[in-house]
């Protein structure tokens, strides 16, 4: 698996992660050991960066992770969770945060992002408080921010003391382009990574019609790739991005890896832009 360097840390980490959104079992034990082997595959692979937070499953996406990071050696895995904003308090968010710990029977993360902007009220100064703190105190390694505009990326950047914001977790895909446009200039002039998630929609591109299909049949013949192949390695191959594709199935898992493999030119970048 091809890495990347981790904004200016000096550490490298797959340019290929693995997302936990929307982990559903319903308490059914067959979906819930599927998960598992998925994650477990995409270790093997490579994809060493698992991303979830405390509001996926209400803890079960986790406790799930937990389960499986287990098995494998720490140091060898990148770990991401996010401090949901309706904890108001101090004490709050210090305790959503060590929760989050206990679930992935871990001792600290690697990065925690703030995952969104308070939709109460402005927040921001507080927010990037605690997560300075608990990066001080060893809870994190990294922090950094999902789902902010540049603005607040800059207002949450200037109230750190000491710490630097590694990146802004944003969907982004062939179909929402708007932060490879609006946002992405800024961070790879700042040299900050861009975290994209939902590379592939919800529905994995597969009812796409129109000059957008036929932009990507043209690229498929030319790299012998499939459409999700094509969606995530045009996503990686800017400057500054990474990609934390989800996928319950293995023979996905196995695929979306090998789009790691896809070198696609500036001007094959440029074909699907705004189509």
């Amino acid at each position: 698996m091809r890495k990347v360097q981790l904004s200016n840390t000096g550490e490298t980490i797959p340019v290929l992660g693995q997302g936990t959104w929307g982990i559903k079992t319903r308490g059914n034990k067959t979906l819930y050991e599927r998960w598992k082997q998925s994650l477990r595959r995409g270790i093997e692979l490579g994809m060493t960066h698992i991303d979830t937070a405390e509001i996926y499953g209400a803890g079960t996406s986790e406790r799930i992770v937990g389960e499986v990071i287990a098995e494998y050696k720490r140091d060898d895995l990148f770990i991401v969770s996010k401090l949901f904003p309706r904890h108001v308090g101090i004490k709050a968010m210090k305790n959503a945060c060590d929760k989050s710990l206990k679930r992935l029977g871990i001792k600290y993360l690697d990065l925690y992002l703030v995952h969104f902007p308070s939709f109460i009220t402005p927040k921001i100064e507080k927010h990037m408080r605690i997560m300075e703190e608990l990066l001080n105190e060893g809870k994190t390694r990294y922090i950094g921010v999902s789902n902010y505009s540049v603005e607040q990326f800059k207002k949450g950047q200037q109230v750190l003391k000491k710490a630097e914001l590694v990146t802004n977790q944003l969907q982004a895909s062939i179909t929402k382009q708007k932060h490879i446009h609006d946002s992405l200039p800024f961070y790879q002039k700042e040299g900050v990574t861009v975290t994209a998630y939902s590379p592939l929609g919800h529905r994995g591109y597969k009812n796409l019609t129109g000059e957008i299909r036929s932009t990507l049949d043209q690229l498929m013949k030319t790299h012998d790739a499939t459409i999700q192949q094509i969606a995530i390695a045009w996503l990686i191959n800017h400057k500054n991005v990474i990609t934390i594709p989800k996928a319950s199935q293995i023979k996905h898992l196995e695929a979306n890896a090998k789009a790691a493999k896809i070198e696609i030119s500036q001007e094959e970048l440029s074909l699907l832009y705004n189509v």
